[in-house]
Protein backbone atom coordinates (compact mmCIF):
# COMPACT_ATOMS: atom_id res chain seq x y z
CA UNK A 1 0.00 0.00 0.00
CA UNK A 2 1.29 3.45 -0.96
CA UNK A 3 0.50 7.06 0.83
CA UNK A 4 1.31 9.91 -0.24
CA UNK A 5 1.25 13.72 2.36
CA UNK A 6 1.06 17.20 1.53
CA UNK A 7 1.75 19.48 4.82
CA UNK A 8 0.45 22.92 5.25
CA UNK A 9 1.55 25.42 8.01
CA UNK A 10 4.32 25.78 10.63
CA UNK A 11 6.81 23.85 11.84
CA UNK A 12 4.90 21.68 14.19
CA UNK A 13 3.32 20.28 11.58
CA UNK A 14 6.29 19.78 9.59
CA UNK A 15 7.13 17.84 12.67
CA UNK A 16 4.49 15.71 13.00
CA UNK A 17 3.57 15.22 9.49
CA UNK A 18 7.02 13.02 10.00
CA UNK A 19 5.88 11.42 13.04
CA UNK A 20 2.94 10.24 11.04
CA UNK A 21 4.76 9.03 7.80
CA UNK A 22 6.86 6.73 10.01
CA UNK A 23 3.84 5.54 11.47
CA UNK A 24 2.51 4.20 8.07
CA UNK A 25 6.01 2.81 7.35
CA UNK A 26 5.80 0.99 10.93
CA UNK A 27 2.64 -0.38 9.31
CA UNK A 28 3.64 -1.73 6.02
CA UNK A 29 3.09 1.74 3.73
CA UNK A 30 4.92 2.58 1.11
CA UNK A 31 5.61 6.36 1.09
CA UNK A 32 5.37 8.28 -2.26
CA UNK A 33 5.05 11.51 -3.47
CA UNK A 34 2.13 13.16 -3.03
CA UNK A 35 -0.78 12.41 -5.28
CA UNK A 36 1.55 9.74 -6.86
CA UNK A 37 -0.26 7.23 -7.98
CA UNK A 38 -1.04 6.20 -3.81
CA UNK A 39 -3.64 4.22 -2.03
CA UNK A 40 -4.29 7.05 0.43
CA UNK A 41 -3.41 10.22 0.69
CA UNK A 42 -3.17 12.40 3.56
CA UNK A 43 -3.41 16.34 3.71
CA UNK A 44 -1.94 17.56 6.98
CA UNK A 45 -4.04 21.36 7.38
CA UNK A 46 -3.46 24.53 8.36
CA UNK A 47 -6.10 27.02 9.74
CA UNK A 48 -4.08 29.93 10.89
CA UNK A 49 -5.54 32.07 7.96
CA UNK A 50 -8.27 31.85 5.16
CA UNK A 51 -5.84 31.37 2.79
CA UNK A 52 -4.50 28.43 4.26
CA UNK A 53 -7.69 27.03 4.96
CA UNK A 54 -8.56 27.61 1.51
CA UNK A 55 -5.09 26.00 0.16
CA UNK A 56 -5.82 22.83 2.73
CA UNK A 57 -9.47 22.61 0.51
CA UNK A 58 -7.54 22.97 -2.75
CA UNK A 59 -5.01 20.11 -2.09
CA UNK A 60 -7.65 17.76 -0.96
CA UNK A 61 -9.53 18.50 -4.31
CA UNK A 62 -6.36 17.63 -6.10
CA UNK A 63 -5.68 14.25 -4.16
CA UNK A 64 -9.06 13.32 -5.27
CA UNK A 65 -8.93 14.60 -8.87
CA UNK A 66 -5.31 13.00 -9.50
CA UNK A 67 -6.35 9.73 -7.33
CA UNK A 68 -9.74 9.02 -7.54
CA UNK A 69 -10.07 5.71 -5.85
CA UNK A 70 -7.65 6.45 -2.68
CA UNK A 71 -8.40 7.11 0.56
CA UNK A 72 -8.56 11.06 1.01
CA UNK A 73 -7.72 12.09 4.40
CA UNK A 74 -7.14 15.51 6.14
CA UNK A 75 -5.64 16.08 9.89
CA UNK A 76 -4.66 19.14 11.79
CA UNK A 77 -5.88 22.53 12.70
CA UNK A 78 -8.38 22.78 10.00
CA UNK A 79 -10.05 19.14 10.21
CA UNK A 80 -10.81 20.66 14.14
CA UNK A 81 -12.09 23.63 13.74
CA UNK A 82 -13.95 23.11 10.99
CA UNK A 83 -14.73 19.74 10.00
CA UNK A 84 -18.28 20.05 8.34
CA UNK A 85 -16.07 22.09 5.80
CA UNK A 86 -14.17 19.14 4.76
CA UNK A 87 -16.29 16.46 5.23
CA UNK A 88 -17.85 16.57 1.75
CA UNK A 89 -14.13 16.00 0.11
CA UNK A 90 -12.57 14.03 2.78
CA UNK A 91 -13.11 10.40 3.57
CA UNK A 92 -11.54 10.61 6.83
CA UNK A 93 -11.42 13.86 9.29
CA UNK A 94 -9.22 13.72 11.99
CA UNK A 95 -8.05 16.78 14.19
CA UNK A 96 -5.55 17.95 16.50
CA UNK A 97 -5.53 15.15 18.82
CA UNK A 98 -4.27 11.77 18.82
CA UNK A 99 -2.44 12.00 15.30
CA UNK A 100 -0.51 8.70 14.84
CA UNK A 101 -3.94 7.06 15.38
CA UNK A 102 -4.74 8.50 11.55
CA UNK A 103 -3.00 5.28 10.55
CA UNK A 104 -5.94 3.04 11.90
CA UNK A 105 -8.37 5.21 10.61
CA UNK A 106 -7.09 5.06 6.92
CA UNK A 107 -6.83 1.36 7.00
CA UNK A 108 -10.20 0.74 8.12
CA UNK A 109 -11.06 2.89 5.74
CA UNK A 110 -9.98 1.29 3.08
CA UNK A 111 -11.46 -2.11 4.52
CA UNK A 112 -15.08 -0.44 5.17
CA UNK A 113 -15.36 2.73 2.38
CA UNK A 114 -17.08 4.15 5.36
CA UNK A 115 -16.20 7.80 6.26
CA UNK A 116 -14.82 7.93 9.37
CA UNK A 117 -14.19 11.12 11.94
CA UNK A 118 -12.23 11.57 14.31
CA UNK A 119 -12.23 15.40 15.67
CA UNK A 120 -13.08 15.53 19.77
CA UNK A 121 -13.06 18.61 22.40
CA UNK A 122 -9.29 19.70 22.60
CA UNK A 123 -9.70 22.36 25.05
CA UNK A 124 -9.75 20.64 28.25
CA UNK A 125 -6.46 18.03 26.68
CA UNK A 126 -3.71 18.43 29.57
CA UNK A 127 -1.92 15.36 27.92
CA UNK A 128 0.66 15.69 25.61
CA UNK A 129 0.84 12.80 22.70
CA UNK A 130 4.35 11.19 22.29
CA UNK A 131 6.03 11.72 19.80
CA UNK A 132 9.93 10.42 19.45
CA UNK A 133 11.34 11.49 15.56
CA UNK A 134 13.67 9.28 14.33
CA UNK A 135 14.91 11.50 11.33
CA UNK A 136 15.38 14.87 11.05
CA UNK A 137 16.41 16.73 7.79
CA UNK A 138 20.26 15.62 6.40
CA UNK A 139 21.71 18.21 8.96
CA UNK A 140 19.27 19.31 11.37
CA UNK A 141 16.27 18.03 13.36
CA UNK A 142 13.17 19.61 14.60
CA UNK A 143 11.66 18.85 18.13
CA UNK A 144 8.19 19.35 18.58
CA UNK A 145 8.54 20.07 22.61
CA UNK A 146 5.23 22.01 23.34
CA UNK A 147 2.01 22.17 22.07
CA UNK A 148 -0.84 24.84 22.35
CA UNK A 149 -1.17 28.24 22.94
CA UNK A 150 -2.51 30.38 26.20
CA UNK A 151 -2.12 34.11 24.93
CA UNK A 152 -5.68 34.20 22.71
CA UNK A 153 -4.64 37.13 20.65
CA UNK A 154 -7.53 38.68 18.84
CA UNK A 155 -6.08 37.31 15.32
CA UNK A 156 -5.56 33.95 16.11
CA UNK A 157 -7.40 31.16 15.55
CA UNK A 158 -4.50 28.16 17.06
CA UNK A 159 -5.22 28.08 21.06
CA UNK A 160 -8.85 26.48 19.33
CA UNK A 161 -7.11 24.42 17.28
CA UNK A 162 -4.70 23.04 19.04
CA UNK A 163 -6.11 23.39 22.48
CA UNK A 164 -3.95 24.91 25.93
CA UNK A 165 -0.72 24.52 26.66
CA UNK A 166 1.04 21.28 27.68
CA UNK A 167 4.79 19.64 27.32
CA UNK A 168 6.52 16.54 26.55
CA UNK A 169 8.39 15.00 29.67
CA UNK A 170 12.04 15.91 29.89
CA UNK A 171 12.65 12.47 29.92
CA UNK A 172 11.17 12.15 26.05
CA UNK A 173 13.02 14.90 24.70
CA UNK A 174 16.34 13.52 26.33
CA UNK A 175 15.40 10.43 24.58
CA UNK A 176 14.51 12.22 21.39
CA UNK A 177 17.64 14.02 21.24
CA UNK A 178 19.98 11.96 22.38
CA UNK A 179 18.93 9.56 19.30
CA UNK A 180 18.78 12.22 17.04
CA UNK A 181 22.87 13.02 18.09
CA UNK A 182 23.53 9.74 17.82
CA UNK A 183 22.68 9.38 14.44
CA UNK A 184 24.60 11.97 12.99
CA UNK A 185 22.01 15.73 13.34
CA UNK A 186 24.77 18.28 14.10
CA UNK A 187 21.83 20.56 14.93
CA UNK A 188 18.89 20.03 17.19
CA UNK A 189 15.62 23.40 16.99
CA UNK A 190 13.17 22.72 19.80
CA UNK A 191 9.80 23.66 18.43
CA UNK A 192 5.64 24.46 19.85
CA UNK A 193 3.12 26.61 19.65
CA UNK A 194 3.66 28.37 22.71
CA UNK A 195 7.57 27.21 22.70
CA UNK A 196 8.62 29.52 25.95
CA UNK A 197 5.12 28.21 27.88
CA UNK A 198 7.32 24.90 28.11
CA UNK A 199 7.31 23.28 31.77
CA UNK A 200 7.63 19.54 32.57
CA UNK A 201 7.17 19.23 36.37
CA UNK A 202 9.62 21.79 37.64
CA UNK A 203 11.42 22.40 35.04
CA UNK A 204 11.31 24.87 32.56
CA UNK A 205 12.67 25.76 29.22
CA UNK A 206 15.61 27.57 30.41
CA UNK A 207 16.46 24.66 32.95
CA UNK A 208 15.24 22.08 29.78
CA UNK A 209 18.23 23.62 27.70
CA UNK A 210 20.74 22.94 30.36
CA UNK A 211 20.03 19.71 30.27
CA UNK A 212 20.31 19.20 26.34
CA UNK A 213 23.67 20.99 26.29
CA UNK A 214 25.48 18.21 28.14
CA UNK A 215 24.41 15.04 25.70
CA UNK A 216 27.76 14.31 24.23
CA UNK A 217 28.25 15.10 20.38
CA UNK A 218 24.91 17.78 20.42
CA UNK A 219 26.82 20.83 18.51
CA UNK A 220 24.27 23.45 18.10
CA UNK A 221 20.61 24.34 19.93
CA UNK A 222 18.36 26.60 17.94
CA UNK A 223 15.10 27.63 19.45
CA UNK A 224 11.93 28.39 17.36
CA UNK A 225 9.35 31.63 18.12
CA UNK A 226 9.55 32.95 21.73
CA UNK A 227 7.11 35.63 23.20
CA UNK A 228 9.04 39.09 24.23
CA UNK A 229 8.14 38.29 27.65
CA UNK A 230 10.42 35.32 27.83
CA UNK A 231 13.59 37.45 27.54
CA UNK A 232 14.45 39.10 30.77
CA UNK A 233 17.28 39.08 33.08
CA UNK A 234 16.79 35.73 35.02
CA UNK A 235 16.06 33.64 31.90
CA UNK A 236 19.18 35.56 30.00
CA UNK A 237 21.49 34.79 32.49
CA UNK A 238 20.52 31.47 31.75
CA UNK A 239 20.73 31.23 28.15
CA UNK A 240 24.31 32.68 27.82
CA UNK A 241 25.58 29.96 29.68
CA UNK A 242 24.21 27.74 27.52
CA UNK A 243 27.18 26.63 25.20
CA UNK A 244 25.58 25.07 22.25
CA UNK A 245 22.67 27.68 22.01
CA UNK A 246 22.50 29.45 18.85
CA UNK A 247 22.52 33.52 18.93
CA UNK A 248 19.27 33.70 16.66
CA UNK A 249 16.37 34.38 18.35
CA UNK A 250 12.88 35.16 16.43
CA UNK A 251 10.72 37.43 18.61
CA UNK A 252 7.31 37.65 17.61
CA UNK A 253 6.34 41.64 17.24
CA UNK A 254 3.43 41.84 14.78
CA UNK A 255 2.97 45.57 15.72
CA UNK A 256 5.02 48.33 16.46
CA UNK A 257 2.78 50.35 17.88
CA UNK A 258 1.03 49.75 21.07
CA UNK A 259 -2.58 50.90 20.61
CA UNK A 260 -3.00 47.73 17.73
CA UNK A 261 -0.51 45.62 19.97
CA UNK A 262 -3.43 46.50 22.87
CA UNK A 263 -6.31 45.31 20.32
CA UNK A 264 -4.04 42.20 19.29
CA UNK A 265 -4.52 41.09 22.84
CA UNK A 266 -0.62 41.27 23.00
CA UNK A 267 0.99 41.42 26.06
CA UNK A 268 3.58 43.73 25.80
CA UNK A 269 4.46 47.66 25.04
CA UNK A 270 7.07 48.51 22.59
CA UNK A 271 9.50 49.94 24.97
CA UNK A 272 9.19 46.05 26.90
CA UNK A 273 9.77 44.34 23.63
CA UNK A 274 12.59 47.12 22.47
CA UNK A 275 14.09 46.33 26.12
CA UNK A 276 14.05 42.15 25.38
CA UNK A 277 16.20 43.33 21.75
CA UNK A 278 18.62 45.39 24.14
CA UNK A 279 19.12 42.60 26.83
CA UNK A 280 20.01 40.15 23.95
CA UNK A 281 22.45 42.16 22.16
CA UNK A 282 24.21 43.24 25.69
CA UNK A 283 24.60 39.41 26.28
CA UNK A 284 25.40 37.49 22.48
CA UNK A 285 27.73 38.11 20.44
CA UNK A 286 26.57 39.14 16.51
CA UNK A 287 23.19 37.94 17.89
CA UNK A 288 20.65 37.71 14.85
CA UNK A 289 16.70 38.54 16.16
CA UNK A 290 14.36 37.90 13.74
CA UNK A 291 10.85 38.83 13.96
CA UNK A 292 6.96 38.63 12.41
CA UNK A 293 4.39 41.44 11.57
CA UNK A 294 1.02 41.98 10.45
CA UNK A 295 0.15 44.50 8.13
CA UNK A 296 -3.32 46.37 8.42
CA UNK A 297 -4.60 44.67 11.20
CA UNK A 298 -8.28 46.25 11.82
CA UNK A 299 -8.34 50.24 12.69
CA UNK A 300 -3.92 50.02 11.85
CA UNK A 301 -4.05 54.10 10.64
CA UNK A 302 -1.32 55.39 8.25
CA UNK A 303 0.16 56.64 11.52
CA UNK A 304 0.02 53.72 13.21
CA UNK A 305 1.69 51.56 10.44
CA UNK A 306 4.56 54.08 10.37
CA UNK A 307 5.12 53.84 13.80
CA UNK A 308 5.43 50.03 12.56
CA UNK A 309 8.05 50.68 9.67
CA UNK A 310 10.02 53.44 12.41
CA UNK A 311 9.99 50.38 15.19
CA UNK A 312 11.27 48.00 12.44
CA UNK A 313 14.35 50.14 11.60
CA UNK A 314 15.34 51.30 14.99
CA UNK A 315 15.25 47.30 16.15
CA UNK A 316 17.21 46.22 13.25
CA UNK A 317 16.25 43.09 12.95
CA UNK A 318 18.40 40.82 10.57
CA UNK A 319 14.67 38.83 9.20
CA UNK A 320 11.36 40.07 9.09
CA UNK A 321 8.25 37.89 8.11
CA UNK A 322 5.72 40.11 6.67
CA UNK A 323 2.18 39.14 6.77
CA UNK A 324 -0.97 40.76 5.35
CA UNK A 325 -3.92 40.69 8.03
CA UNK A 326 -6.68 37.89 7.18
CA UNK A 327 -9.84 37.77 8.74
CA UNK A 328 -10.39 34.60 10.65
CA UNK A 329 -13.61 33.26 11.62
CA UNK A 330 -14.17 32.25 15.03
CA UNK A 331 -11.75 34.92 16.75
CA UNK A 332 -12.13 38.42 18.00
CA UNK A 333 -10.22 40.85 14.93
CA UNK A 334 -13.11 39.10 12.26
CA UNK A 335 -15.43 41.41 13.81
CA UNK A 336 -12.91 44.44 14.19
CA UNK A 337 -13.66 47.18 12.15
CA UNK A 338 -12.35 49.56 10.52
CA UNK A 339 -11.06 47.16 7.74
CA UNK A 340 -8.27 47.90 5.93
CA UNK A 341 -8.45 48.20 2.41
CA UNK A 342 -7.01 45.01 0.13
CA UNK A 343 -5.28 47.56 -1.70
CA UNK A 344 -3.77 49.15 1.57
CA UNK A 345 -2.40 46.57 2.94
CA UNK A 346 -0.65 45.66 -0.37
CA UNK A 347 1.38 48.46 -0.22
CA UNK A 348 2.21 47.68 3.41
CA UNK A 349 3.51 44.58 2.94
CA UNK A 350 5.48 46.06 -0.02
CA UNK A 351 6.82 48.70 2.24
CA UNK A 352 7.48 46.23 5.05
CA UNK A 353 9.02 43.87 2.48
CA UNK A 354 11.36 46.62 1.44
CA UNK A 355 12.33 47.43 5.03
CA UNK A 356 13.21 43.62 5.57
CA UNK A 357 15.77 43.48 2.60
CA UNK A 358 17.62 46.58 3.67
CA UNK A 359 17.87 44.67 7.51
CA UNK A 360 18.50 41.78 5.68
CA UNK A 361 21.70 43.08 3.90
CA UNK A 362 22.67 44.96 5.96
CA UNK A 363 23.04 42.45 8.99
CA UNK A 364 24.96 40.07 6.36
CA UNK A 365 27.10 43.15 5.49
CA UNK A 366 28.02 43.03 9.05
CA UNK A 367 29.53 39.63 9.34
CA UNK A 368 32.42 40.89 6.36
CA UNK A 369 35.46 40.15 8.26
CA UNK A 370 34.16 38.03 10.92
CA UNK A 371 34.67 34.38 11.42
CA UNK A 372 31.69 32.25 11.50
CA UNK A 373 31.06 28.82 13.02
CA UNK A 374 28.72 27.19 9.56
CA UNK A 375 27.26 23.76 9.80
CA UNK A 376 27.17 23.14 5.71
CA UNK A 377 24.07 21.32 3.93
CA UNK A 378 24.33 20.98 0.29
CA UNK A 379 26.39 21.71 -2.79
CA UNK A 380 25.79 24.03 -5.70
CA UNK A 381 26.86 25.60 -8.28
CA UNK A 382 30.16 24.84 -6.88
CA UNK A 383 29.58 26.00 -3.79
CA UNK A 384 28.95 24.35 -0.33
CA UNK A 385 25.94 26.24 1.60
CA UNK A 386 25.46 26.03 4.54
CA UNK A 387 24.04 28.52 8.04
CA UNK A 388 26.09 30.00 10.71
CA UNK A 389 24.97 29.59 14.03
CA UNK A 390 22.98 33.46 13.92
CA UNK A 391 21.82 31.47 10.74
CA UNK A 392 22.97 33.99 8.19
CA UNK A 393 23.88 31.60 5.15
CA UNK A 394 27.49 30.91 3.33
CA UNK A 395 28.53 29.75 0.70
CA UNK A 396 31.85 28.61 0.47
CA UNK A 397 33.71 27.57 -3.15
CA UNK A 398 35.42 23.94 -2.17
CA UNK A 399 35.86 20.81 -4.39
CA UNK A 400 35.07 19.13 -0.63
CA UNK A 401 32.41 17.37 0.79
CA UNK A 402 31.46 19.15 3.18
CA UNK A 403 27.74 17.70 4.03
CA UNK A 404 27.19 17.85 7.93
CA UNK A 405 30.15 19.18 8.92
CA UNK A 406 30.73 22.71 11.22
CA UNK A 407 33.72 24.72 10.04
CA UNK A 408 35.34 28.11 10.61
CA UNK A 409 34.39 30.64 7.61
CA UNK A 410 36.08 33.83 7.22
CA UNK A 411 33.56 35.58 5.51
CA UNK A 412 34.96 37.97 2.77
CA UNK A 413 32.39 39.65 0.78
CA UNK A 414 28.58 39.78 0.84
CA UNK A 415 25.67 39.40 -2.46
CA UNK A 416 22.18 39.43 -2.26
CA UNK A 417 22.51 38.58 1.41
CA UNK A 418 24.63 36.08 1.81
CA UNK A 419 27.97 35.87 2.64
CA UNK A 420 30.95 34.16 0.45
CA UNK A 421 33.90 32.94 2.61
CA UNK A 422 36.70 30.61 3.25
CA UNK A 423 37.76 27.57 5.01
CA UNK A 424 39.40 28.90 8.09
CA UNK A 425 42.00 26.51 7.34
CA UNK A 426 42.61 27.10 3.72
CA UNK A 427 43.57 30.62 4.15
Amino acid sequence: MKVSFYTLGCKVNSYESQIMRKEFENHGWQIVKFCDDADAVVVHSCAVTEESARKTRQMLRKARRFCPDACIAVVGCLAQISPESLRDIADVVSGSKDKKRIVSLVTDYMFSHEKAENVSDISHEHVFEKMILENGEKTRAQIKIEDGCDNFCSYCIIPYARGRVRSKSVEDVMEEVSGLVEKGYSEIVLTGIQLDAYRSGSVSLPGLLEKIDDIPGLLRIRLGSLEPSFINNTNVSVLKKIKHLCPHFHLSLQSGCNDVLRRMNRHYTTEEFFDAVMLLRENFENVSITTDIIAGFPGESDADFLQTVAFAKKAEFSKIHVFPFSPREGTVAYTMSPRVSPDIKKKRVAELLEVDAELTKHFACCQKGRTLSVLFEQKKNGYFIGYAENYVQVAVKTDKNLENIVRKVKIIDVSDGICFGVLESDK
